[in-house]
């Protein structure tokens, strides 16, 4: 469901900076997220605020409750946003992992139910100047960094669809552009674009680990993303001038 990182994206690089804060820590951010998320999304179950049974009134394997900012479901997918303002701070690797525990905890415990989902994670954040350290542990454990200045894979294939389809034959040579831009970026999702429910699946009681996305060299990824997120800069940019 593409739907949930697209508009994901386009509150943190669009829609916030639009809204009136709120006199609360995170100047609302959460708030207007989950009701963004709400308005746009064609969920089927959306967690209550302060939930602290991973919107399905589940317990942990350690019996302490944790709170998740955002639980969305639609059919057998699972969406788990964590909502990080963090205009000023840094985003930390310690965020990262707490927030990956947090899920795990809750898996352990319910993995033979949550086997018949798949979990996506998602850390929405508004900060700007997201440390390349945090980018690849993200990569690693298949965390969908959602930050304002760069689009995820699949926001970028989805926008990338969208520009082709708008593309005039006429202009082949730039469709022809748009065209390879796209196999580029489906051919590098198929790589390291994977969730939660890719690494950790449950099997004959037992939770198994996919060792094969170990594999995975997060620096390569990365430099190969960002290559793709400027020539989608490029082409799009050339798409625009040929408007004017």
């Amino acid at each position: 469901m593409a739907d949930a990182e697209v508009y994901s994206w386009l509150f943190v690089s669009q829609i916030w900076d639009r809204l009136r804060r709120m006199p609360t820590t995170d100047k609302g951010f959460e708030e207007s997220f989950r009701g963004y998320l709400y308005s746009k999304c064609n969920f089927n179950s959306i967690s209550d605020v302060r939930d602290m049974g991973l919107g399905l009134s589940y317990v942990t394997l350690s019996d302490t409750s944790h709170e998740l900012d955002v639980i969305c479901a639609k059919g057998n997918e699972l969406f788990v946003f964590e909502a990080k303002h963090y205009e000023a701070s840094d985003l930390t690797k310690e965020i990262v992992f707490t927030f990956l525990g947090k899920v795990m905890d809750f898996y352990l415990k319910n993995a033979e139910l949550l086997s018949n989902y798949k979990i996506s994670m998602l850390l929405v954040t508004i900060n700007r100047n997201v440390d390349d350290s945090i980018r690849k542990l993200c990569i690693a454990y298949g965390i969908k960094l959602i930050e304002p200045p760069h689009m995820t894979l699949k926001v970028m294939e989805y926008y990338l669809r969208d520009l082709y389809n708008i593309t005039p034959e006429k202009e082949s040579e730039l469709k022809h552009k748009v065209e390879e831009l796209i196999g580029k970026v489906s051919k590098l999702r198929e790589y390291c674009d994977y969730s939660f429910s890719d690494i950790f699946r449950y099997k004959d009681k037992y939770v198994q680990v996919d060792l094969s996305l170990l594999e995975i060299k997060p620096t390569e990824a990365l430099n190969e993303i960002q290559e793709c997120y400027n020539l989608f800069e490029m082409v799009r940019q050339e798409w625009k001038s040929k408007r004017n």
